[in-house]
């Protein structure tokens, strides 16, 4: 798989909300922190959402897709003046993959879903995200997806929340590769845009156990070294051994919690001993193989890759 592919295989993707709303006249809704990704688009109309510690609010027009990966309480409105409503007021005890109504009319038509991240290592692919990811007029990209989710979402057909849901991670995926497309930044996500600097990091994923060098990964990205070290740290923010070992521990955390002798994963990775493959996994998770496997994933390491 590809390096995005991967970590998204790490962090066990799954929709567990799929629905939206329709909204005519004049409303305004306030949501709690929520432990979910959010990831919407604006079919029908137009309105405006706040998202605390966000920065300015942000006009959603059709069109648009946006993505909440920080979990901070935000309001939704047709006016942000106007005082918020409980979400609960419309939103709770909703069935699953319906359209809730607030108001008459269908003024805006909001539609997606909520995503779950199990997995310790979320923050992989949530930390270098801004509060709200505004994707605009993207939602064309995605017709056909979300068209087909609000006819899952109104047929109410047998097998018809499993579509959506399965169409809702879809669309969380390409949204964030149309983000990644779109804008810059420091870390592994970004660096996968730039030719060069990604082709070390696909490199890397594709033979974790390698013994890597600075010198080989500049010969895969076409560069001298010095230049690909220099470069790799500017878009990563760390050096492309760093890099690889925290790759590699991440790898190892998934095979301790799958009940994998030490010995055999540290071959596995490329260490000459298991003394070594230990050293290292407690400098970069700052716990032992062996209590990280006692505690099956739920401490986890400490932010791969962030």
């Amino acid at each position: 798989m590809d390096p995005l592919s991967d970590i998204i295989s790490f962090l066990r993707l799954r929709s567990y909300l799929v629905g939206g709303f329709e909204a005519g006249g004049s409303w305004s809704i306030g949501f709690d922190a929520h432990e979910a990704v959010k990831c919407y688009a604006v079919t029908a109309g137009a309105c405006w959402i706040a998202v605390e510690g966000g920065g300015e609010p942000v006009l959603l027009q059709k069109g648009d897709c946006f993505m909440l990966p920080r979990g901070q309480p935000f309001q939704i409105a047709s006016d942000l003046s106007l005082p918020p409503e409980d979400w609960r007021r419309y939103f709770l005890g909703a069935e699953e993959g319906t359209l809730v109504k607030l108001n008459d009319g269908s003024d805006v038509t909001v539609l997606g879903g909520h995503f779950a991240l199990a997995g310790p290592q979320a923050e992989i692919l949530l930390g270098m995200l801004p509060p709200i990811v505004h994707l605009r007029g993207e939602a064309e990209t995605l017709r056909w997806a979300f068209e087909r989710m609000r006819q899952e979402l109104t047929d109410l057909k047998p097998g018809g929340i499993l579509i959506a849901q399965q169409l809702a991670s879809m669309i969380f995926i390409q949204a964030l590769r149309l983000y990644l497309n779109e804008n810059k930044g420091t870390g592994w996500l970004f660096a996968l845009s730039d030719q060069r600097v990604g082709a070390a990091i696909k490199a890397i994923h594709r033979e974790p156990s390698r013994r890597w060098t600075v010198e080989t990964l500049a010969t895969e990205a076409g560069m001298s070294r010095a230049s690909f070290a220099a470069r790799f740290r500017q878009l990563v923010g760390e050096s492309p051994i760093e890099y690889l070992t925290r790759w590699r521990m991440l790898l190892a955390g998934r095979r301790l919690e799958h009940g994998e002798a030490i010995g055999a994963i540290a071959h596995a990775l490329g260490y000459e001993s298991e003394s070594a493959f230990r050293t290292a996994f407690k400098r970069v998770t700052g716990t032992t193989p062996r209590h990280h496997a006692r505690s099956s994933g739920q401490n986890g390491a400490a932010r791969f890759l962030a």
